[in-house]
């Protein structure tokens, strides 16, 4: 069995294929359900975010991975042979790596953004009530939070708590000379919305609305930051008296369409709207860019706003990369002890260690026994763990050749209590 990576990111695909590709947390479930039961993989994870879409899993090599993409291009309609352009595949070292830096940050679109590390953290939490994740699984997304937790702690990588929404507003703030005295419609209320209403408030802006298809949401959020909530279904009649639009839903198709664009244009008398959708799936609908003083900016875009993010933080990067080089390193040691090998040679060193302790507490006891008499009650001992060991060596030579075989050897190290010390403890517990 092999640890596998396959997925796609905002450097190998642009966002129309990305939005194509991504699922919501409601499809997530299904998903892992199909690529454990269908597919018959052991174990698998999927971390869809805005930039990503990955599966990770435990599977034979080349067969499973080619039932992942299967999967991807059967579930998402995508054809396989335009899907294949944009994916990379990784499998043992590279593949927990890539996860690693990804849980950094050094792997986004903004180099140390603030929010991919509990969307790791989500996409862990869900596989595991799905049933996905067990051993292996379960041991590298808990690896990755430890790392990208010192990322955050032992370096400067996060400073300035960047992420989507930040380069969104620094866009705002590109597109006008100050963002006082002008008005932002902020379409949906979830995190990425949250973020921007608290940048654009920092940055001075004067008014904002928040529009959300939960109006008690809207409501919510609006008063917080002393905003204005409107109905969703009134969304249209405010984009007349706005300046910029951020809009971020979990909405599957279009919610900003070029007939309500053309309306709000009549009525704003040539003024600029400016539209940024930061939203994958997207929420505006491209053809509005036909408008004249219409100019839209997706996800993609934002990429010339973060390009010096990369070059700034070089040092920072590489400091991140080393932690991530021992974490890695770390892990492989985990996973080779997996082994039927390294498990009975550990366990035949744990029985040594018993028998010469054993030994040890009874040595007075023992002083009056002639040489022999003590090698004697060695040979005894030895013999005796031989015996003891014989039969759970067998079982873990058979164990070890069925497709779940590493599952049950990891099952029989915490039963012996067996490399301990190389275990992550569980959210909440302590180290």
């Amino acid at each position: 069995m092999h640890l596998l990576a396959l997925g796609l990111n905002h450097t190998t695909a642009p966002v129309e294929v990305r939005e194509r590709l991504a699922f919501s947390e409601s499809e997530i479930s299904e998903a892992l359900q199909l690529l454990t039961e269908r597919h018959q993989l052991p174990e698998a994870a999927l971390l869809s975010t805005c930039n990503r879409t990955e599966i990770y899993s435990v599977g034979e090599g080349p067969q499973s991975l080619e039932a992942i993409r299967q999967f991807l291009s059967t579930s998402r309609g995508v054809d396989s042979g335009q899907l294949q352009s944009h994916l990379y595949e990784l499998t043992g070292a590279d593949a927990a790596m890539h996860l690693f830096r990804v849980a950094c940050g050094i792997d986004s679109l903004v180099i140390g953004e603030s929010q991919i590390l509990g969307q790791v953290r989500r996409t862990l939490e869900i596989a595991q009530a799905s049933g996905s994740a067990s051993v292996l699984i379960n041991e590298l997304f808990q690896r990755a939070l430890k790392v990208g937790k010192r990322a955050r702690t032992e370096t400067d990588i996060g400073r300035g708590h960047l992420s989507v929404s930040t380069a969104a507003v620094e866009l705002a703030g590109q597109i006008f000379d100050s963002l006082e005295g002008r008005t932002a419609m902020l379409v949906g209320a979830g995190e990425m919305i949250e973020l921007t209403a608290q940048y654009l408030v920092d940055g001075g802006i004067e008014h904002f609305i928040v529009a959300n298809r939960t109006f008690e949401r809207a409501a919510e959020l609006a008063r917080r930051f002393e905003g204005e909530a409107v109905e969703f279904e009134q969304l249209e009649d405010h984009l007349a008296g706005v300046d910029i639009l951020i809009s971020s839903t979990a909405s599957a198709d279009f919610i900003i369409l070029p007939a309500m664009i053309q309306r709000a244009m009549g009525r704003r008398r040539s003024r600029p709207l400016f539209l940024i959708d930061i939203a994958v799936p997207r929420d505006i609908d491209p053809a509005v860019r036909q408008f004249d003083n219409v100019f839209l900016f997706d996800i993609d875009d934002l990429q010339k706003v973060v390009e010096s993010n990369r070059s700034e933080r070089e040092g920072e990067i590489r400091d991140v990369q080393r932690l991530v080089d021992e974490e890695q390193q770390a892990f492989q040691r985990w996973f080779k002890a997996l082994g039927s090998g390294p498990l009975i040679q550990a366990l035949n060193q744990q029985a040594e260690k018993l028998r010469s302790l054993e030994l040890e507490r009874w040595r007075s006891k023992l002083a009056h026994l002639s040489v022999e008499d003590r090698e004697t009650v060695e040979a005894l001992l030895r013999g005796y763990a031989n015996k003891l060991l014989h039969q759970p060596l067998v079982q873990i030579r058979e164990l070890s050749s069925g497709p779940d075989g590493y599952v049950q050897l990891d099952t029989i190290r915490r039963i012996f209590n067996l490399d301990t010390n190389s275990r992550l403890p569980d959210e909440g517990e302590t180290q």
